[in-house]
């Protein structure tokens, strides 16, 4: 598959990419890399043609593909509005326009309001998590144009879990902070963190509704939340694969 559509409801659809079904040709990137940069060896002319193919997959087109420009923050682009230099997420309340996220450890966060007709996507890496994103991104939906946490739906994507992540004793701390249970092995010298828990519970606190958040605790729905580093045949891994990694997006219009 090329894409994993998650719903298509109430004049919104959202889903994420997989890994296959792209031309992307080195190793670590093959074959739905969605995303290039100095830094990695995908040429944009492929990483165009694979948006191609997965718009065309998605039923949207690419003309109208809006990306978070990441920077591992918490500032939020209003469409509409002028952009920032960089901002690790997008809200809407435009028709016909797709918003999305990059993904390859950290969490590609998407949100639906379907009462105010309004849809937000957010990259949330561990940064970016405890600067905040997730609820920076639900605020913007909210006074930009009105929306109620309360009535917000979110999707936490695939992204890394705690079995793969680890971060030094004094970024954990911060996590153990939001929630004793996002951290694992406290005695370990590297700790492993779950940054979707952490992200659950910021989400809970900030008025989201605990059944309006799908993740893998969910268990009446199909699990998107899958752990990147576990999934080599069907997901990208930045920390599995190493620095030249390919990125699959999550989407939502």
């Amino acid at each position: 598959m090329v894409v994993h559509l998650v719903s298509s409801a109430d004049g919104f659809s959202h889903g994420f990419s997989t890994r296959t079904g792209g031309i992307s040709s080195v190793k670590t990137l093959s074959s739905l890399n969605l995303f290039c940069s100095s830094r990695r060896r995908d040429p944009r002319a492929v990483v165009a043609e694979n948006l191609r193919r997965f718009s065309l997959e998605a039923g949207f087109h690419p003309h109208l593909f809006n990306l978070v420009k990441v920077n591992h923050a918490s500032d939020v682009w209003v469409i509409g509005k002028e952009a920032p230099d960089s901002y690790d997420g997008i809200v809407t309340n435009q028709a016909n326009v797709v918003i999305a996220t990059p993904g390859a450890d950290c969490i590609p966060l998407l949100f639906v309001d379907p009462v105010a007709k309004v849809v937000g996507a957010a990259h949330a890496g561990w940064k970016g998590t405890l600067m905040g994103i997730a609820m920076a991104t639900v605020n913007a939906m909210a006074s930009e144009f009105g929306s109620k946490p309360a009535d917000v739906v979110a999707v936490i994507g695939p992204s890394v879990g705690p079995c793969c992540f680890t971060v030094e004793r004094e970024s954990a701390a911060e996590f153990h902070a939001i929630h004793p249970d996002c951290v694992r092995d406290v005695e370990s010298p590297k700790l492993h963190v779950n940054i979707r828990w952490a992200t659950r519970i910021l989400l809970q606190q900030g008025g989201l509704l605990p059944t309006h958040i799908h993740d893998k605790t969910v268990t009446d729905k199909p699990n998107i939340t899958l752990c990147t580093s576990c999934n080599p045949d069907m997901i990208f891994s930045h920390v599995r694969d190493g620095i030249n990694f390919g990125t699959q997006i999550g989407f939502v219009d």
